[in-house]
């Protein structure tokens, strides 16, 4: 069996910070939105990026049909934004539950911000190769 390969996008928006008296909840949508998953008005995307945020701060992962009972939407719409997210690095899979990649989420933007360094340095050496020509 061939493992499916994801080629990881990041998007960072610029979005302004929202007040510290904001809830939880709208810092989570802050992150959402700002990583270029999605806008206002993605709510099912919303509500599992909460939800993923929210079991990982428990030390826990969830299921794909866990999340489809609490979001009380479609089971391909919540496979859709867990697809997503894998793609673009910031949800793993393990058995049938998912995890925030680094389990906590300020984990997750660390390892995505070296992720992109990295590709930043590669490219930065083929740019270097390019010019020495």
């Amino acid at each position: 069996m061939t493992q499916r390969r994801y080629y990881r996008q990041i998007v960072i928006r610029y979005i302004a910070i929202p007040a510290q008296e904001e809830s939880a909840d709208n810092e989570i949508d802050y992150v959402y939105q700002c990583l270029g998953l999605g806008d206002e008005r993605d709510d099912v995307g919303r509500h599992v990026f909460r939800t993923l945020v929210k079991a990982s701060t428990r030390g826990e992962g969830i299921s794909s049909r866990d999340l489809m009972q609490l979001s009380e939407v479609s089971q391909a719409a919540v496979i859709y934004h867990l697809n997503m997210f894998q793609r673009s690095g910031l949800v793993i899979k393990d058995g049938r539950n998912y995890y925030l990649r680094g389990h906590t989420l300020e984990a997750t933007l660390e390892e995505m911000e070296n992720d992109m360094n990295r590709r930043f340095e590669n490219l930065k050496a083929i740019a270097r190769r390019i010019e020495a020509r």
